[in-house]
């Protein structure tokens, strides 16, 4: 790690220097849109795409609520958006400057094509759906989060639908190594598979009935009982873990197979007064399944989840996409529908859902039916007329970047791992799992989000990896842009749009790139300069928020 005098005392210091670019006030900057400088430059203004039912729908909502919406994005904010939301990543270099540069009124929608269409989006879907599913945290137990991942990539290459996933999911069974599924019921069976209850429902439903787990709901018809009938599916699983024979001839560890044994068993339950209960598998609307021994219980669940309730399922899994991309849900959170918390828009959720439903839960549809909507493409910006809107979606949110889009982006934008010469998955998960311990919160859970609290603020400013990415060793992106900056007429003017692209995924504006120049100029050979530069663009708010 460098020193502090280092990061804070060289040139006329780091501080001085974020002064110097206007990063100290990144946030404000969002906040107040976009630069015009590229309206001075004679750039012609691009039509919008043309309204959909999804923009009329909400353009009412916003009549009726007397607000008016943002401006629509600029391009270099859309391409980092949908590179985060899309691959969990921001461009590189290369691809930030082909689409800026790119001539195209239809390009935006062209980019979501293409990243759809990128393998890095069924790996992100992978990963952030393993999060989903069992956690950031080492379980304790065999449980093998790459085999998860894996199946979930595999399943979105081959684009199957989303009801097929869930179905598989419910009821995987056989080893957890060569279906990676098992990994997910696999994850939750302990206390009787009361986390497992819990936590199909909520995924799988958006219905969060584990507080009926000990009482009935205070706020809408769920019972006790429910819970435990939906528990009682789970009656008859059996985990059983396989060994083998290594290399010394050792018994090892090698798989756990899942099963569901032939039962008959219900759920026991304590009510409030005391008194024993039982429940039998019950579906929350009331159906009953045969008591017969024969029947496969987690079949049936996942039947009644993705054919007798396959609206709901469609509800949850369209509500949660929505507040992915647009950072909030229709429902939020995104997995607690009921009559305790209605919808922000009914009407227009029920219509993506039936075309979801029309689309075969046809995952990519969904993505590119959103992302080509103008409410996704309006600007972080607020104005006058929205700056109370927090639900109506009348200017984009500003996300957070998860702890994983912070360290593929820092990746991507430094090459830091090309410097290191390191495993780089192993630097990736053990940077991750630093990430996670240092920002759970104080229940012990998981922060999943870059917050700016003053660990996450130290880390990234002094952090191993901060100074791996910005140190300039051969084969970094530092090294290598200043080996290509001496090489060019304009040193100074490649260097600084390079750093910006890199960082920021735009190019600076006029007054950023006079004050950048002139600090270059003071040694502009100096790799120093150029890290502390560097340095400033990835520790500003611009580059750690998603906006």
């Amino acid at each position: 790690m460098k020193p502090m005098s280092r990061r804070f005392g060289s040139h006329p210091g780091l501080m001085g220097i974020a002064a110097v670019l206007g990063l100290a006030m990144a946030a404000a900057a969002i906040a107040a849109g976009p630069d015009d400088s590229s309206k001075a430059k004679g750039k012609k203004e691009v039509a919008p795409p043309r309204l959909s039912y999804i923009d009329e729908m909400l353009l009412d909502s916003w009549k009726t609520a007397k607000i008016k919406p943002s401006p629509r994005t600029e391009d270099a904010e859309f391409l980092r958006r949908a590179y985060l939301d899309l691959l969990g990543r921001i461009p590189n270099v290369q691809e930030a400057t082909a689409f800026l540069d790119m001539k195209d009124s239809g390009k935006r929608a062209k980019l979501v094509d293409y990243l759809l269409a990128s393998p890095d989006f069924p790996k992100n879907f992978g990963n952030e759906w393993t999060i989903i599913l069992v956690g950031r945290k080492p379980q304790g137990r065999d449980l093998d989060k790459g085999a998860l991942s894996s199946w979930l990539r595999k399943q979105i290459s081959a684009d199957r639908p989303w009801n097929e996933m869930a179905y598989e999911l419910i009821t995987a069974k056989g080893s957890n190594k060569e279906n990676g599924a098992v990994n997910f019921p696999m994850a939750h069976m302990e206390d009787g598979a009361v986390n497992l209850t819990s936590l199909t429902t909520r995924v799988f439903l958006g219905q969060q009935i584990q507080c009926t787990q000990c009482h009935d709901h205070p706020s809408n018809n769920w019972k006790q009982s429910d819970f435990w009938s939906i528990n009682a599916f789970f009656k008859g699983m059996r985990a059983e873990r396989v060994m083998k024979t290594d290399s010394v001839g050792a018994e090892v560890y090698d798989h756990t197979e899942l099963s569901d044994q032939p039962s008959n068993a219900y759920s026991r339950y304590e009510k409030r007064n005391a008194i024993v209960g039982i429940a039998f598998p019950t579906y929350l609307d009331g159906t009953k399944i045969s008591q017969d021994a024969d029947i496969d219980r987690r079949e049936a669940l996942g039947k009644f989840i993705t054919e007798k309730d396959r609206k709901q399922l469609a509800r949850a899994f369209v509500n949660r996409t929505w507040g992915r991309l647009f950072g909030r849900g229709f429902v939020h959170p995104v997995d607690d529908f009921g009559d305790h918390n209605k919808p922000s828009h009914p009407e227009l959720l029920d219509r993506i859902v039936d075309e979801f439903i029309v689309a075969k839960f046809d995952i990519k549809w969904l993505y590119r039916t959103l992302m080509n909507t103008q409410a996704y493409q309006l600007t972080s910006a607020m104005i006058k007329e929205n700056e109370k809107d927090e639900m109506l979606f009348s200017h984009q949110a500003l996300k957070p970047m998860t702890p994983e889009q912070l360290f593929d982006s820092l990746i991507t934008a430094t090459a830091a791992h090309k410097a290191d010469r390191g495993d780089s998955d192993k630097i990736r998960n053990q940077w991750l799992g630093q990430f996670t311990v240092t920002f759970a919160n104080d229940e012990e859970g998981e922060n999943s989000n870059f917050q700016g609290t003053i660990p996450q603020a130290l880390m990234m400013m002094n952090g191993e990896l901060m100074t791996k990415a910005t140190g300039g060793q051969g084969g970094s992106f530092l090294h290598d842009t200043l080996q290509k900056g001496r090489a060019n007429r304009k040193p100074a003017l490649f260097i600084v749009n390079r750093l910006y692209l890199a960082s920021l995924s735009r190019y600076p504006n006029a007054k950023e790139l006079a004050n950048a120049s002139a600090f270059l100029g003071t040694n502009p050979d100096s790799i120093g300069v150029i890290e502390d530069l560097f340095w400033s663009l990835l520790n500003c708010n611009e580059f750690v928020l998603n906006h």
